[in-house]
């Protein structure tokens, strides 16, 4: 339902400003998923050309996978994405070496900080007792209440700023009480199992390779275009529906852009799923799109083909696309919802990949 985006609008701003949860810019992804894709931890974990086409292609392969999963129910997708990373291990065994290997799982758990303390390989290393992982998992639950709370505060429009403190408060008390379950000698162990520093502010920008478009073959000012054709420009694709209000109220920042970066190796693409009967009349969208003075291509999606294939589950959406062919940002809901600056944030992303050599 729409309203959903005006939660999802005022969400993206306490992931903006707690830097714990901005590492991951897709809600409940498995983080050893997201690492994968994170430029900081390829650079950390040192792999040579010889290796990096081969692992670059064994990601964007199952790209198309996860972002399948995306807008399926929660037991579905963890069940497909159980499936994707048991493959990825697979096939990234006999490409990464031990060295690197042992470096990921300690990034994972500097990304994961010390609620990692309940996973049962962890717990097994470090030989807690009962009592421990009993107390372990009072503390999390008690953090996990008070963000069910936030979350619950958030739905009701209540001040973002404070929530985001509360958040910070949240997760520094649980530190400080995990630490406490913790004996000196496993304090010890645990700065083994981590390994060197990392440091988790450079998280946050994974490139994930882009779904290919669905041809309809119903498109609006443009013959069919395909992202691989693409390459070398910077792509921005927006999914929306005629009359969602939401929707119409980016229109103004989409025509903003097209004329801003017009010169430019940079293309916006509409992509109109339906929601409602009169959506799905190609016709009527024809002639809102004209309305609204699209000058850009639009792909009409009438059967959610696209919608799909990308796993979107709210409209707007905007995703934009590097030269490469990689999303590397996404924002949920309206740009300027309740004071946020959607707008000037993705503009200035669009300018940065602009200058990327590829």
């Amino acid at each position: 339902m729409r309203v959903l985006v005006v939660v999802f609008a005022a969400l993206i701003v306490l992931l903006q400003t707690c830097p714990a949860w901005a590492i991951d810019p897709y809600a409940g992804v498995d983080p050893y998923w997201v690492s994968l894709h994170e430029p900081s931890v390829i650079e950390e974990l040192q792999i040579v050309t010889t290796q990096r086409q081969t692992y670059q292609k064994i990601l964007d392969d199952l790209d198309a996978r996860f972002f399948r999963c995306r807008n399926k129910s929660a037991e579905v997708a963890q069940a497909e994405m159980k499936l994707v990373i048991a493959e990825v291990q697979k096939k990234l065994k006999p490409v990464l070496k031990s060295k690197q290997h042992q470096r990921l799982s300690e990034i994972l758990l500097w990304r994961s900080g010390l609620p990692a303390l309940a996973r049962d390989d962890v717990a097994a290393r470090l030989r807690f007792s009962e009592a421990q992982r009993k107390r372990i998992q009072e503390a999390l639950a008690k953090t996990q209440t008070g963000m069910s709370e936030i979350e619950k505060e958030v739905k009701a429009g209540k001040p973002l700023e404070p929530l985001a403190n509360r958040y910070r408060e949240l997760k520094a008390d649980e530190e400080q009480e995990l630490v406490k379950v913790l004996t000196s000698e496993q304090r010890t162990k645990w700065t083994e199992l981590i390994g060197q520093p990392f440091d988790v502010s450079k998280l946050g920008f994974p490139a994930f390779k882009a779904p290919e478009l669905v041809n309809t073959n119903d498109w609006i000012n443009s013959k069919p275009l395909t992202l691989q054709k693409l390459r070398g420009k910077v792509v921005v694709v927006h999914f929306y529906a005629s009359g969602c209000i939401n929707c119409i109220h980016n229109y103004p920042w989409y025509l903003e852009w097209q004329e801003r970066f017009q010169d430019k190796d940079f293309v916006m693409i509409g992509i109109h799923t339906p929601e409602t009967e009169s959506e799905r009349n190609s016709d009527n969208v024809r002639q809102k799109a004209s309305a609204a003075k699209f000058n850009f291509p639009v792909l009409i999606d009438g059967k959610s083909e696209n919608w799909n294939a990308w796993g979107n589950s709210m409209w707007p959406s905007v995703y934009v696309i590097d030269q490469r062919g990689y999303v590397r940002f996404f924002w949920p809901g309206e740009l300027k919802w309740q004071g946020n600056d959607g707008e000037k944030f993705l503009r200035e992303q669009i300018d940065k990949l602009l200058t990327e050599s590829i």
